[in-house]
């Protein structure tokens, strides 16, 4: 997951067409990633080797047997049981994740600056929207705002659907206490 190029595999093959994963050929998502076809299927073998991607299909194109892919999931979630056992590729992973939100945050961002009112007030839904912060509180407090974040995923888990007519939105959500004086 910490290579880019799986990494822009799996969310090419999470982003839902009318409600659907999508199921795409090695030629396709070669199309699609503007890569070689050939430098994509060392990548897709390790994402289907952990369980990410799947064979979804196979067909006969020219005398050639060729697969389609499709993921597995439609949303990534990483405990910190995964994160801990795996710490090495953890850490490359949630950089090439952050990163690719990064560059998306600050598309919309750029384009929500370049065009002010260009979203109606009852639209504000697809403005940007960020918080950072922090503060030193008390143990219980710490364990709520955690209890909260475990929460509102599972509320997002029971709630976001791929809907035909919807807009996509993308969210970034993390949370870590500091080591420190309790």
């Amino acid at each position: 997951m910490a290579d880019p190029t799986r990494l822009a595999i799996l969310t090419t093959l999470m982003e839902p067409a009318n409600g659907d994963l999508p199921v795409m050929s090695a030629k396709e998502l070669a199309s699609r990633l503007g890569e070689s076809q050939t430098k994509l299927y060392r990548h897709i073998r390790q994402l289907e080797a952990a369980g990410l991607i799947r064979v979804a299909a196979t067909r006969m194109v020219s005398g050639i047997l060729e697969q389609r892919y499709q993921a597995s999931q439609r949303d990534l979630s990483f405990g910190g049981s995964f994160l801990r056992e795996h710490a090495d590729e953890s850490e490359g992973m949630l950089q090439a994740l952050i990163g690719n939100f990064r560059e998306g945050f600050f598309t919309a961002f750029r384009d929500d600056r370049r065009a002010p009112g260009a979203v109606p007030p009852e639209q504000a839904f697809r403005r940007p929207k960020m918080f950072v912060g922090g503060a030193k509180v008390s143990l219980a407090k710490a364990a709520e705002v955690r209890s909260r974040v475990d929460e509102f995923l599972a509320w997002l888990d029971d709630n976001l659907s791929e809907e035909a007519h919807g807009i996509r939105v993308n969210l970034l959500l993390a949370y870590y206490g500091e080591p420190g004086e309790d």
